[in-house]
């Protein structure tokens, strides 16, 4: 079987299974090396790109196409540049090619290279911003231009600009990249307005470049003058096909007072959100984090941190001052990792437990009361269906009006883990959905548990 054949067959068939987007990142770099024994491997230069590729979404849609083409194929894999030595046994070192010197402009950015694509953690609520900016970074000036990401403060779109310049300037280092925010633009702006300076070195650095990365748009609001010479400096890149990537706290058409030809220039290329995580995304964030300090988290420490601030609507910037604060907490106690006593305590002033726990029996006794059982019963350990659906109504609503970490509604709930709760929680909030004398029920316990 001709390998290289079968896989140029199979990709079209991919590609219309799969976006854009991740048909360029993930399956356009795969690369056929052998078939044997009924197996068909690939392989991918980075251990990021062969995890996205084997991944759920994508996966499926390859081995299917390739056992299209080829039925005599039972298996498909996917393999990774380092597990490719492994296989076939590769030794031989290539030299190093050399190092291509960073331009002035990249270099003058100040990029924090703490901010990469590599420690960037996706889940659902981040996930196609984080392809969109991977793509940006690896094909700029190619399908994405501009790119719009929004989303509130904390969440990572300062990351994510930093990561496209990471990649570049090390990747690209002959780009000329210029990253920067509206509040760095405009104070440049102004001082070359204020000393009568020369707009040309102003417009150069700006306009001539291949990339430019600009925070904070929202702050461009109540600009005028800045937001006209932003349009042009938009317009000359735009039209010279070159990269531009900006963030902002809102949507363009809720920053108020801006120009609609800029919220249409804005609008004429992806817009991207990116919206508040779920616990298990907060938990990897933050075991990730404190690996990167060099310091071991608990999985019960962890779970405890993401759950309070979920429940409490924090960012991700909060929540790791929350993670640093226990931490240290724990250190000043001489301890070599942090419990759950350690979060207690660090974390009291952020969330009033008694009052949440006086809430949280009324919202028990009100469930309980309304399908005709105890409160015993509802935070026992039977599992009649009407036992059950009362104790994930009462998760429901509890998780919707206390303002307490889930661990703790767990305890009022008859000592049930936090994954109880989400699941309770995410299982009431779907079913809602579609089930109308539900939607009732919660609708009624909820205006009780009010008065």
């Amino acid at each position: 079987m001709d390998i290289d054949e079968t896989w140029k067959k199979a990709k079209p068939i991919i590609a219309n299974n799969v976006t854009s987007i991740s048909f360029d990142l993930y399956i356009k770099t795969l690369t056929p090396e052998v078939f044997e024994n009924g197996e068909f491997i690939l392989s991918t230069p980075s251990t990021r790109e062969a995890r996205y590729a084997n991944n759920e979404k994508h996966f499926p849609h390859i081995e299917a196409a390739i056992k299209k083409i080829a039925p005599i194929v039972e298996k498909v894999t996917i393999i990774d540049a380092v597990e490719k030595e492994k296989r076939f046994n590769i030794t031989a070192e290539e030299p190093e090619p050399p190092k291509r010197a960073k331009n002035t402009l990249t270099v003058t950015n100040n990029i924090n290279p703490l901010m990469t694509f590599d420690n960037f953690i996706i889940g659902k609520s981040n996930e196609f911003a984080a392809h969109a900016a991977e793509f940006v970074a690896k094909q700029p000036c190619k399908k994405i231009n501009p790119l719009f990401i929004w989303g509130r403060s904390g969440l990572g779109k300062t990351h994510l600009l930093n990561a496209i310049a990471n990649y570049i300037t090390e990747e690209q280092p002959e780009l000329k990249l210029v990253l920067t925010t509206v509040e760095k633009f405009t104070a440049e702006f102004v001082n070359v307005m204020i000393k009568k300076g020369d707009f040309g070195v102003f417009r150069e650095k700006h306009r001539n470049t291949d990339i430019l990365l600009i925070d904070d748009m929202q702050e461009i609001s109540n600009k005028p003058g800045v937001q006209e010479e932003f349009f042009h400096t938009f317009n000359d890149l735009f039209e010279h096909s070159r990269q531009i990537v900006v963030t902002s706290d809102r949507p363009p058409d809720e920053i108020s007072t801006l120009a609609e030809r800029m919220r249409s220039r804005f609008k004429s290329g992806l817009i991207q959100d990116i919206s508040n995580p779920n616990t298990e995304m907060r938990i990897a964030i933050l075991q990730k984090k404190a690996a990167l300090e060099g310091k071991y988290l608990p999985a019960d420490v962890a779970e405890y941190i993401a759950g309070h601030s979920f429940d409490n609507d924090e960012n991700i910037r909060e929540m790791e001052g929350h993670l640093f604060k226990v931490v240290f907490y724990a250190e000043l106690r001489g301890k070599a990792m942090p419990d759950l006593d350690d979060c207690y305590s660090a974390l009291a002033d952020t969330h009033d437990t008694n009052a949440g726990s006086d809430k949280g029996t009324k919202i028990i006794e009100t469930v309980a009361k309304y399908f005709n059982i105890t409160p015993a019963e509802l935070t026992g350990k039977k599992r009649t269906h009407e036992i059950a659906e009362a104790r994930m109504i009462a998760a429901y609503i509890m998780t919707e009006r206390l303002d307490l970490p889930l661990i703790n509604i767990g305890e009022m709930l008859g000592g049930r883990d936090h994954t109880t709760v989400i699941y309770s929680r995410d299982k009431i909030a779907a079913e809602m959905k579609r089930n109308k004398k539900l939607k009732t029920a919660v609708a009624d316990l909820t205006e009780q548990i009010k008065k």
